[in-house]
């Protein structure tokens, strides 16, 4: 049987930190989703863009902590989202 793996999605706000970068502040509830380990980053920008949540090409990057995924802006690198790992 195939491992699944299931993600909360929060919306980020954060605070420019001079000695961290950016630093969450707070985060909101959007939802769930569930997929296959190696399919992770694909499955949540396309649970977003389900939601209407669509980013302008090249101007976000997707970092894969594995426990978290988060999406940022490429240029500020301000958290946008999140998607949190549950167990």
């Amino acid at each position: 049987m195939a491992k699944k793996y299931h993600f909360e999605v929060r919306q980020v706000e954060g605070w420019a930190d001079e000695e961290n970068g950016w630093v969450w502040n707070t985060s909101f509830y959007v939802g769930e989703f569930g997929t296959d380990p190696e399919n992770a980053k694909r499955a949540f920008t396309r649970y977003l863009r389900k939601l209407g949540i669509v980013f302008k090409p090249n101007r976000t990057l997707i970092t894969d902590y594995t426990d978290v995924i988060e999406i940022i802006d490429r240029k500020t690198k301000e958290p946008l989202f999140a998607a949190l790992l549950l167990m």
